[in-house]
């Protein structure tokens, strides 16, 4: 029957159909197989090949530096001056400032924010989110966040110093009536938490610790002719210090904390790392050397430049760690002037070249970087940006 053969052909066709659909499933699985087969072996490569980046800290450090281009650059500067210590390291980018503006750039160059100011001696002092800058013998300052410029005050009619943590607290030194010097502690809101009054040194130096709740705070005065410095540790529940550390003839350059519960005191004659729970220091003298540079790399080590001359010549590098332990020296024959660390890398300035090197001396490059050059950080451990004259570069330090 016609109508028969019609059902017959319809069945043919309804086979062929799916025997096609059939054929398509097996060619999609097989294809999706490939695809995971693919995937699976370039996972394997990376992780046999880049097992240290999959690590926290390697990918806290892929993340920082996402983007970041290979190529060296030079970026010049916003302002006609610098100083040294006014370059620094914060959450995606280095932040700077001149005698004109204060400036963040990414780690590509690329202009974050730009920020006028009128200050006479400009610095700036920063953590992972937040920036502080000031005026020395004035009483301006401003905070940054990490887009630009969130806070502007003033506190007193001197400041002579500042810091802030990456939790937004900060704290400023300056002048009060009736007292040589006062500490102030302000919550990132910018509330007022914590004040203390000096009235036998002048307070030069303060740094808080990560949390906020502390303060070290350096002072200077003259006393029966000689010099003296003194540091007072500060719990921000307590009204008296909870320590003090006296050092005769000596000038404090920084306190500075290099982990939660120490910090480190760098003066013209020794270094020393003391304990916030017991209130003990760890010295180490310089002897007959001179110091010509010093960093702080907060949770690793203080690096130490010791010159044998008063020129600066013959430097040695010396790396002491946070509970104040030497653990690397090494001799340079060079001229120091500008030091950075991060980890077991350290990144040495000397003329026209930088130097890369590990605790205990091992070289492995160097590179010309410019006769210019004032000062250089080290936020990855094969990337500087050094700060010239007129303009801040990047340089990748390949082996």
């Amino acid at each position: 029957m016609a109508y028969s053969d019609d059902l017959d052909d319809i069945d043919e066709f309804e086979n062929e159909d799916e025997e096609e659909s059939i054929d398509l499933k097996s060619y999609g699985a097989k294809l999706l197989l490939g695809l995971v087969l693919f995937v699976v072996c370039i996972l394997i490569v990376v992780v046999v090949t880049k097992w240290d980046k999959l690590s926290p800290e390697g990918i806290e450090e892929t993340v920082r530096f996402a983007g970041m281009a290979k190529e060296d650059f030079s970026q010049d500067i916003s302002g006609t001056a610098i100083l040294e210590k006014n370059m620094i390291n914060t959450d995606g980018g280095i932040v700077y400032i001149s005698d004109t503006s204060i400036v963040k750039l990414n780690y590509n160059g690329e202009q974050i924010f730009s920020s006028q100011h009128s200050y006479t001696n400009p610095y700036i002092k920063g953590s992972a989110g937040y920036s502080i800058a000031y005026s020395v013998g004035a009483g301006s300052f401003k905070i940054f966040g990490i887009n630009g410029e969130i806070y502007s005050g003033v506190q007193g009619k001197t400041i002579t110093d500042c810091d802030i943590t990456s939790n937004g607290m900060y704290c400023i030194l300056s002048d009060k009536t009736g007292y040589l010097s006062a500490l102030y502690v302000y919550d990132k809101d910018n509330n007022f938490v914590y004040s203390y009054s000096f009235n036998a040194f002048y307070a030069m130096s303060v740094s808080l610790n990560e949390e906020g709740t502390m303060a070290a705070v350096g002072g200077v005065n003259a006393i029966d002719g000689r010099m003296v410095s003194k540091v007072y540790l500060i719990d921000f529940t307590k009204e008296d210090a909870v320590y003090t550390f006296d050092y005769t003839d000596q000038i404090i350059y920084e306190v500075d904390f290099i982990e939660k519960d120490r910090f480190a005191v760098v003066t013209d004659k020794m270094v020393s790392v003391a304990d916030c729970s017991n209130g003990r220091e760890h010295p180490y003298l310089y002897g007959s050397k001179v110091l010509t540079a010093y960093t702080i790399s907060y949770g690793n080590a203080i690096v130490l430049s010791l010159a044998d001359f008063d020129d600066g010549r013959e430097c040695s590098v010396v790396t002491i760690n946070t509970a104040g332990n030497e653990v690397g020296v090494f001799s340079t024959g060079l001229k120091i002037f500008s030091l950075a660390c991060r980890k077991d890398k350290i990144a040495v300035l000397s003329g026209d070249k930088l130097y890369l090197y590990n605790y205990y001396g091992d070289c492995f490059n160097s590179w010309q970087i410019g006769s210019d050059a004032k000062s250089a950080l080290l936020p990855q451990e094969k990337t500087a940006y050094i700060l010239g004259v007129s303009e801040i570069r990047k340089h990748i330090l390949d082996s």
